[in-house]
Protein backbone atom coordinates (compact mmCIF):
# COMPACT_ATOMS: atom_id res chain seq x y z
CA UNK A 1 0.00 0.00 0.00
CA UNK A 2 1.29 3.56 -1.13
CA UNK A 3 1.12 6.29 1.45
CA UNK A 4 0.85 10.04 1.49
CA UNK A 5 1.35 12.16 4.33
CA UNK A 6 0.34 15.63 4.35
CA UNK A 7 2.53 18.33 6.72
CA UNK A 8 0.30 21.05 7.66
CA UNK A 9 0.52 24.18 10.06
CA UNK A 10 -0.94 23.46 13.56
CA UNK A 11 -3.59 25.41 15.16
CA UNK A 12 -5.42 25.71 18.38
CA UNK A 13 -8.52 27.65 16.49
CA UNK A 14 -11.74 25.50 16.83
CA UNK A 15 -12.56 25.30 12.73
CA UNK A 16 -8.98 26.27 11.57
CA UNK A 17 -9.10 22.87 9.84
CA UNK A 18 -12.53 23.30 8.06
CA UNK A 19 -10.70 23.81 4.05
CA UNK A 20 -8.00 21.03 5.13
CA UNK A 21 -10.21 18.34 5.91
CA UNK A 22 -12.29 18.81 2.55
CA UNK A 23 -9.23 18.71 0.62
CA UNK A 24 -8.71 15.24 3.10
CA UNK A 25 -12.31 14.19 2.24
CA UNK A 26 -11.24 14.90 -1.57
CA UNK A 27 -7.72 12.56 -1.42
CA UNK A 28 -9.51 10.06 0.33
CA UNK A 29 -12.09 9.48 -2.31
CA UNK A 30 -9.26 10.58 -5.69
CA UNK A 31 -7.01 8.18 -4.13
CA UNK A 32 -8.31 4.86 -3.40
CA UNK A 33 -5.33 2.28 -2.71
CA UNK A 34 -3.20 4.91 -1.14
CA UNK A 35 -3.22 5.49 2.48
CA UNK A 36 -4.06 9.26 3.00
CA UNK A 37 -2.78 10.76 6.54
CA UNK A 38 -1.70 13.76 7.92
CA UNK A 39 0.69 15.60 10.28
CA UNK A 40 2.30 18.99 11.64
CA UNK A 41 5.40 20.28 11.54
CA UNK A 42 6.23 19.08 15.38
CA UNK A 43 4.83 15.59 14.46
CA UNK A 44 6.22 14.58 11.43
CA UNK A 45 9.20 12.56 12.61
CA UNK A 46 6.97 10.67 14.95
CA UNK A 47 3.77 9.96 12.73
CA UNK A 48 6.35 9.42 9.64
CA UNK A 49 7.96 6.95 11.77
CA UNK A 50 4.77 5.37 12.64
CA UNK A 51 3.73 4.95 9.08
CA UNK A 52 6.90 3.95 7.78
CA UNK A 53 6.42 0.66 10.51
CA UNK A 54 3.18 -0.21 8.79
CA UNK A 55 2.41 -1.84 5.96
CA UNK A 56 3.22 0.50 3.19
CA UNK A 57 5.97 -0.01 0.50
CA UNK A 58 6.24 3.94 -0.52
CA UNK A 59 5.60 7.46 1.29
CA UNK A 60 5.34 10.36 -0.59
CA UNK A 61 5.45 13.97 1.80
CA UNK A 62 3.50 16.70 0.87
CA UNK A 63 4.05 19.76 2.52
CA UNK A 64 1.38 21.73 3.05
CA UNK A 65 2.89 25.28 2.91
CA UNK A 66 2.58 28.47 0.76
CA UNK A 67 6.02 29.34 0.78
CA UNK A 68 9.14 26.95 0.23
CA UNK A 69 10.99 28.56 2.89
CA UNK A 70 12.89 26.85 6.05
CA UNK A 71 10.60 24.28 6.93
CA UNK A 72 10.01 23.33 3.50
CA UNK A 73 13.89 23.47 2.49
CA UNK A 74 15.20 22.57 5.68
CA UNK A 75 13.17 21.04 8.14
CA UNK A 76 11.31 18.83 6.24
CA UNK A 77 14.09 17.45 4.32
CA UNK A 78 16.14 16.55 7.20
CA UNK A 79 13.55 14.02 8.89
CA UNK A 80 13.19 12.58 5.68
CA UNK A 81 16.81 11.84 5.26
CA UNK A 82 16.75 10.37 8.97
CA UNK A 83 14.04 8.18 8.38
CA UNK A 84 14.93 6.97 4.81
CA UNK A 85 18.33 5.73 6.73
CA UNK A 86 16.28 4.06 9.21
CA UNK A 87 14.27 2.49 6.66
CA UNK A 88 16.12 2.07 3.68
CA UNK A 89 13.41 -0.60 1.90
CA UNK A 90 10.88 1.75 1.86
CA UNK A 91 10.77 4.88 -0.87
CA UNK A 92 10.09 8.03 1.16
CA UNK A 93 9.94 10.92 -2.06
CA UNK A 94 9.38 14.80 -1.58
CA UNK A 95 6.94 16.73 -3.33
CA UNK A 96 7.03 20.68 -3.87
CA UNK A 97 5.32 22.66 -1.19
CA UNK A 98 2.04 23.96 -2.14
CA UNK A 99 3.03 27.50 -3.38
CA UNK A 100 5.61 25.76 -5.83
CA UNK A 101 3.05 23.88 -7.83
CA UNK A 102 2.95 25.22 -11.56
CA UNK A 103 -0.87 25.89 -11.40
CA UNK A 104 -1.32 27.25 -7.95
CA UNK A 105 -0.68 30.59 -8.88
CA UNK A 106 -2.80 30.56 -11.55
CA UNK A 107 -5.54 29.35 -9.39
CA UNK A 108 -5.50 32.02 -6.88
CA UNK A 109 -5.16 34.96 -9.27
CA UNK A 110 -8.01 33.51 -11.11
CA UNK A 111 -9.77 32.95 -7.68
CA UNK A 112 -8.90 36.38 -6.33
CA UNK A 113 -9.74 38.47 -9.91
CA UNK A 114 -13.37 36.29 -9.48
CA UNK A 115 -14.15 37.41 -6.13
CA UNK A 116 -13.48 41.02 -6.98
CA UNK A 117 -15.70 40.64 -10.26
CA UNK A 118 -18.18 39.14 -7.92
CA UNK A 119 -18.07 42.04 -4.88
CA UNK A 120 -18.43 44.67 -7.83
CA UNK A 121 -21.15 43.40 -9.53
CA UNK A 122 -23.43 42.94 -5.99
CA UNK A 123 -22.41 46.58 -5.10
CA UNK A 124 -23.48 47.65 -8.09
CA UNK A 125 -26.96 45.50 -7.83
CA UNK A 126 -27.49 47.48 -4.26
CA UNK A 127 -26.59 50.81 -6.26
CA UNK A 128 -29.32 50.43 -8.56
CA UNK A 129 -32.03 48.72 -6.39
CA UNK A 130 -31.87 51.45 -3.67
CA UNK A 131 -31.67 48.34 -1.34
CA UNK A 132 -29.40 49.76 2.06
CA UNK A 133 -26.99 46.99 2.98
CA UNK A 134 -27.89 44.36 5.53
CA UNK A 135 -25.75 45.12 9.04
CA UNK A 136 -24.24 42.70 10.80
CA UNK A 137 -26.45 41.95 13.45
CA UNK A 138 -24.07 39.81 15.59
CA UNK A 139 -26.81 37.52 16.13
CA UNK A 140 -25.92 33.90 16.87
CA UNK A 141 -25.47 31.16 13.68
CA UNK A 142 -28.24 28.69 14.22
CA UNK A 143 -27.09 25.15 15.91
CA UNK A 144 -27.09 22.30 13.68
CA UNK A 145 -30.42 19.69 13.77
CA UNK A 146 -28.38 16.60 14.69
CA UNK A 147 -28.87 13.18 14.00
CA UNK A 148 -29.98 10.51 16.45
CA UNK A 149 -27.80 7.21 16.16
CA UNK A 150 -26.86 4.56 19.23
CA UNK A 151 -23.39 3.30 18.45
CA UNK A 152 -21.58 -0.18 18.66
CA UNK A 153 -18.80 0.29 20.81
CA UNK A 154 -17.82 -2.72 21.70
CA UNK A 155 -14.28 -3.19 21.75
CA UNK A 156 -13.62 0.40 19.99
CA UNK A 157 -10.35 2.42 20.92
CA UNK A 158 -12.26 5.31 22.72
CA UNK A 159 -10.34 8.66 24.08
CA UNK A 160 -11.10 10.51 26.88
CA UNK A 161 -8.66 13.67 27.24
CA UNK A 162 -9.62 15.05 31.01
CA UNK A 163 -9.41 13.71 34.71
CA UNK A 164 -12.00 15.46 36.44
CA UNK A 165 -15.34 15.07 37.54
CA UNK A 166 -17.08 15.36 33.84
CA UNK A 167 -14.62 13.35 32.25
CA UNK A 168 -15.65 10.72 35.24
CA UNK A 169 -18.82 10.85 34.29
CA UNK A 170 -18.12 10.25 30.73
CA UNK A 171 -15.68 6.88 31.29
CA UNK A 172 -18.90 5.73 33.76
CA UNK A 173 -21.05 5.58 30.74
CA UNK A 174 -18.60 4.02 28.21
CA UNK A 175 -18.03 1.20 30.84
CA UNK A 176 -20.81 -0.60 30.06
CA UNK A 177 -20.37 -0.41 25.68
CA UNK A 178 -17.44 -2.97 25.92
CA UNK A 179 -14.98 0.17 24.69
CA UNK A 180 -11.05 0.24 25.19
CA UNK A 181 -11.04 3.15 27.21
CA UNK A 182 -7.32 5.71 27.28
CA UNK A 183 -8.09 7.76 30.01
CA UNK A 184 -5.81 10.77 29.48
CA UNK A 185 -5.01 13.59 31.81
CA UNK A 186 -1.79 15.58 34.03
CA UNK A 187 -3.94 14.68 36.75
CA UNK A 188 -6.86 12.31 38.26
CA UNK A 189 -9.47 12.62 40.33
CA UNK A 190 -9.37 10.39 43.30
CA UNK A 191 -12.31 8.86 42.37
CA UNK A 192 -10.69 7.46 39.28
CA UNK A 193 -8.97 4.89 41.71
CA UNK A 194 -12.68 3.20 42.09
CA UNK A 195 -12.90 1.90 38.56
CA UNK A 196 -11.50 -1.30 38.35
CA UNK A 197 -12.41 -2.46 34.76
CA UNK A 198 -9.26 -4.56 32.54
CA UNK A 199 -11.19 -1.64 29.69
CA UNK A 200 -9.79 1.45 30.92
CA UNK A 201 -6.64 2.58 31.04
CA UNK A 202 -5.66 5.31 32.89
CA UNK A 203 -2.04 7.08 31.76
CA UNK A 204 -1.58 10.17 33.52
CA UNK A 205 0.69 12.76 30.92
CA UNK A 206 -0.53 16.25 29.26
CA UNK A 207 -2.54 15.17 25.87
CA UNK A 208 -0.42 14.95 22.97
CA UNK A 209 -1.53 14.22 19.51
CA UNK A 210 -0.01 10.37 19.75
CA UNK A 211 -2.51 9.58 22.16
CA UNK A 212 -5.07 9.63 19.04
CA UNK A 213 -3.47 7.06 17.40
CA UNK A 214 -5.63 3.75 16.97
CA UNK A 215 -8.54 5.72 18.19
CA UNK A 216 -12.20 5.73 17.06
CA UNK A 217 -14.09 8.39 19.13
CA UNK A 218 -12.58 11.22 21.62
CA UNK A 219 -13.77 13.27 24.51
CA UNK A 220 -13.06 16.29 25.59
CA UNK A 221 -13.55 16.63 29.34
CA UNK A 222 -11.39 19.73 30.50
CA UNK A 223 -11.49 22.72 31.28
CA UNK A 224 -8.58 24.48 29.45
CA UNK A 225 -9.63 25.71 26.29
CA UNK A 226 -6.35 25.33 24.27
CA UNK A 227 -6.19 22.04 25.38
CA UNK A 228 -9.91 21.35 23.98
CA UNK A 229 -8.96 22.95 20.85
CA UNK A 230 -5.71 21.19 20.41
CA UNK A 231 -7.62 17.70 20.47
CA UNK A 232 -10.43 18.79 18.45
CA UNK A 233 -8.21 20.46 15.64
CA UNK A 234 -5.92 17.10 15.92
CA UNK A 235 -9.38 14.90 16.16
CA UNK A 236 -10.46 16.58 12.85
CA UNK A 237 -7.17 16.16 11.22
CA UNK A 238 -7.03 12.30 11.84
CA UNK A 239 -10.68 11.85 11.07
CA UNK A 240 -11.84 10.94 13.88
CA UNK A 241 -14.96 11.64 15.74
CA UNK A 242 -15.14 14.09 19.03
CA UNK A 243 -17.28 15.76 21.52
CA UNK A 244 -16.64 18.18 23.21
CA UNK A 245 -18.05 18.40 26.51
CA UNK A 246 -17.62 22.04 26.62
CA UNK A 247 -19.08 23.50 23.37
CA UNK A 248 -21.05 21.04 21.56
CA UNK A 249 -21.28 23.24 18.41
CA UNK A 250 -16.91 22.43 18.03
CA UNK A 251 -17.88 18.36 18.44
CA UNK A 252 -19.05 16.11 15.95
CA UNK A 253 -21.55 14.74 18.18
CA UNK A 254 -23.22 15.16 21.47
CA UNK A 255 -24.60 12.44 24.03
CA UNK A 256 -27.72 12.48 25.15
CA UNK A 257 -29.18 12.26 28.64
CA UNK A 258 -30.41 8.06 28.91
CA UNK A 259 -32.18 6.26 31.33
CA UNK A 260 -31.91 2.12 31.29
CA UNK A 261 -35.52 0.59 32.29
CA UNK A 262 -34.47 -3.05 32.19
CA UNK A 263 -31.90 -4.71 29.71
CA UNK A 264 -34.65 -4.13 26.89
CA UNK A 265 -35.83 -0.48 27.45
CA UNK A 266 -33.72 2.55 26.92
CA UNK A 267 -34.89 6.09 26.98
CA UNK A 268 -32.82 8.81 25.62
CA UNK A 269 -33.60 12.92 26.18
CA UNK A 270 -32.30 14.98 24.16
CA UNK A 271 -32.31 19.54 23.43
CA UNK A 272 -29.69 18.39 20.69
CA UNK A 273 -26.85 20.10 23.02
CA UNK A 274 -28.81 23.64 23.08
CA UNK A 275 -30.05 23.17 27.07
CA UNK A 276 -28.52 20.59 29.05
CA UNK A 277 -30.43 21.70 32.35
CA UNK A 278 -33.24 21.54 30.42
CA UNK A 279 -32.67 18.00 29.32
CA UNK A 280 -31.79 17.19 32.97
CA UNK A 281 -35.22 18.25 34.17
CA UNK A 282 -36.81 16.28 31.53
CA UNK A 283 -34.88 13.43 32.37
CA UNK A 284 -36.30 14.08 36.29
CA UNK A 285 -39.72 14.33 35.28
CA UNK A 286 -39.46 10.86 32.27
CA UNK A 287 -38.29 8.56 35.82
CA UNK A 288 -40.86 10.29 38.13
CA UNK A 289 -43.83 10.01 35.96
CA UNK A 290 -43.03 7.02 33.58
CA UNK A 291 -40.78 4.96 35.59
CA UNK A 292 -42.02 2.77 36.87
CA UNK A 293 -44.70 1.73 34.28
CA UNK A 294 -41.87 1.73 31.99
CA UNK A 295 -39.82 -0.88 34.42
CA UNK A 296 -43.21 -3.20 34.73
CA UNK A 297 -43.43 -2.83 30.78
CA UNK A 298 -39.81 -4.37 30.83
CA UNK A 299 -40.67 -7.36 32.91
CA UNK A 300 -43.83 -8.11 31.14
CA UNK A 301 -41.51 -8.26 27.78
CA UNK A 302 -38.96 -10.57 29.50
CA UNK A 303 -42.01 -12.71 30.91
CA UNK A 304 -43.33 -13.26 27.27
CA UNK A 305 -40.28 -14.24 25.73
Amino acid sequence: MKALLIIAHHSIIPGAFKGFEEVMDRLHHELPGTRVASTSLLDLEKDLRTLLREDVESVALFPYLLLNGQHARNDVPMVMSKLQAEFPNIPITLLPCLGDWSNFTDMVVESVVNAQFTIQNSKLEIENSGAVPAQNSGAVPPAPNLFAMEMNLEGRNVLVVGGGSIALRKVKTLLPTGARIKVVSPQFAPEFAEIASPNCTLVQHPYEPADLMGVFLAFICTDKPAVNALVSNDARARRILVNNACDYLDGDFIVPARMDFGENIAVTVSTQGRTPALAKKLKQKIQKEWGEGLAQAEKEFKGSL
